[in-house]
């Protein structure tokens, strides 16, 4: 794919038609809710109809993105220690992109687990029913697992979300559903009811906060007038949502549907048929879902016009990857544009007139880079008592490289990547082939200093490095004490593992000095 450069941006008003309200939105999964994602959306956002994300926040697992404060959720242990959701929310916001927070709500597998007596059951044993994914269930009919994921989504509220949309906002389809048992109903007792209460009572307490409430359902959902087992019922959802979000995934639907034996092979037409079917029944604003893994760029921009020729406009697309290129290529194509790669960072040529630069610790410095030279060194650091060091691994110390430098280095010695993959996966790289380097494993390695010579062999060493370079090193570890602004107390978090970094969008900002100050007052690079 040939990205060029465009000098001009989207021009959305061609698109839109009259709907003030159309989103094109694009799901983010959880290890995808990173800054590098975010950055690369809003420099697409500018170039294409994508206006808005879908942030996968609560999984069928029941884990959190963010450090709820819930009673529930902290006894079940599904919240997160450290997250960067919210600097993340603030940010998309600020470039004008719709946040939209995705629930799982009865698919919840710790809830069920933890507390039996709110989960789906399993008649035969007695113990929470597990599903075709070996998951559990929480009760959809129970009003307290129905307080929970409401008391959730209004803390997203809070967050500054736009939008709360529930996902598995049904009863299970599947695995052995002739087994389940739903504790605490009646005989008989109605499906769609249950669901459609529960969005009644989660509307009644969101929208008053500002936040819109949607809900994905089922792309049958628009053909079928029963709830077909899953309590999906559009005349009884639609009339508590804000807007409705069905999955028209073409390759989904039933051989012999609309007359096809293959209906994966018509996108527009599965999709245009199924949005006017849906249309016909509801007056509410319809989002549905389209098809963005196992498809061609022609066949997602097909969708696309499945939808404007029903007189729709907005969309998402689901690709559980979080990947996009094949999504960003149809959209070229189909409005007419041209797209430019973003830019992340700065290269290594881009570096190479900056001034000698290093990142200090508790007490040591960590990482001293020579742009003009080509080279840094580095060095692990051990913690002080009560404090805590960032830098005590081969990662850390690794992740204040510049990533420009980082790239160098990986193509110098050959290594297949990705430029726009995460930092993180670059460093798992580097992280090896430094303990290769030194013949050490990382857990074994200890504080002192490691010279790389980027702009040549790319190397790292412990030993023959340059006595010149040494000295360099030496002076900037011998700046005034005062100036340690990097210490932690030992009840602080390290935000840097990558862990964090992939599934949380956590990061951390480095206390970085150009060499030229380390003798005058310090600021923080902010």
């Amino acid at each position: 794919m040939a990205f060029v450069l465009v000098a001009t941006a989207f021009n959305r008003s061609a698109t839109a038609g009259t709907n003030e309200d159309c989103y094109n939105a694009l799901y983010i999964p959880p290890h995808k809710i990173t800054k590098r994602t975010f950055d690369e959306i809003v420099h697409y956002a500018a170039l294409t109809p994508v206006n808005a994300v879908v942030l996968h926040v609560k999984s069928p697992r029941g884990k959190l993105l963010w450090p709820s404060e819930n009673a529930m959720a902290i006894q079940l242990g599904v919240e997160a220690n450290h997250s960067g959701l919210e600097k993340h929310v603030a940010r998309l916001k600020r470039d004008n992109i719709r946040t939209i927070a995705k629930l799982d709500v009865f698919a919840d597998h710790q809830l069920a687990a933890i507390m039996p007596e709110l989960s789906v059951m399993d008649s035969t044993s007695g113990t929470p029913w597990t599903d075709a994914n070996d998951l559990h269930w929480a009760n959809p009919s129970d009003s307290r697992v129905w307080e929970y994921n409401i008391a959730l989504s209004k803390e997203l509220a809070a967050m500054g979300f736009d939008e709360i949309q529930f996902d598995y906002v049904r009863f299970p389809s599947d695995g052995d559903l002739s087994i389940i048992s739903y504790p605490n109903t009646l005989p008989g007792f109605s499906k769609s009811d249950c669901i459609a209460s529960f969005l009644a009572k989660a509307h009644d307490e969101l929208n008053p906060l500002g936040v819109s409430v949607s809900a994905d359902v089922f792309g049958l959902t628009a053909w079928k007038t029963d709830d077909f087992g899953v309590g999906q019922v559009l005349e009884k959802m639609a009339p508590h949502l804000d807007i409705i979000c069905p999955m028209f995934y073409p390759s989904h639907f039933p051989r012999g549907f609309l007359g096809k034996q293959s209906p994966g092979e018509f996108p527009e037409m599965i999709m245009e048929s199924s949005m006017r079917s849906m249309m016909n029944r509801t007056d509410k604003p319809i989002r549905p879902w389209i098809q963005g893994f196992w498809y061609s760029p022609q066949q997602i921009a097909a969708q696309i016009d499945g939808i404007e020729n029903a007189s729709a406009s907005s969309w998402s697309i689901w690709s559980p990857t979080g990947r996009y290129r094949l999504s960003y290529e149809a959209m070229a194509a189909r409005f007419g544009v041209s797209l430019s790669r973003p830019t992340f960072y700065p290269s290594v040529a881009d570096l190479a007139s900056e001034k000698d630069r290093s990142t200090r610790g508790i007490s040591a410095i960590v990482n001293f880079t020579s742009f003009k030279m080509g080279y840094s060194i580095l060095s692990l650091e051990t913690s002080e008592k009560g404090k805590r060091s960032r830098y005590s691994s081969p990662d850390a110390i690794l992740a204040t490289l510049e990533e420009g430098i980082m790239d160098r280095i990986l193509t110098k010695r050959a290594i297949r990547f990705n430029r726009d993959a995460e930092p993180y996966t670059k460093r798992r790289f580097l992280s090896e082939l430094l303990c290769n380097d030194l013949g050490k494993d990382a857990r074994r390695m200890r504080p002192g200093p490691i010279h790389i010579d980027w702009a040549q062999d790319c190397t790292f060493s412990a030993t023959g490095i340059p006595p010149a370079r040494l000295d360099k090193y030496a002076q900037a570890e011998r700046w005034p004490d005062e100036k340690k602004l990097a210490g932690m107390s030992s009840s602080e978090p390290i935000n840097i593992a990558s862990i964090s970094e992939s599934i949380f969008g956590v990061s951390f900002d480095p206390v970085i000095h150009p060499a030229a100050s380390l003798f005058s007052p310090v600021m923080r690079n902010d």
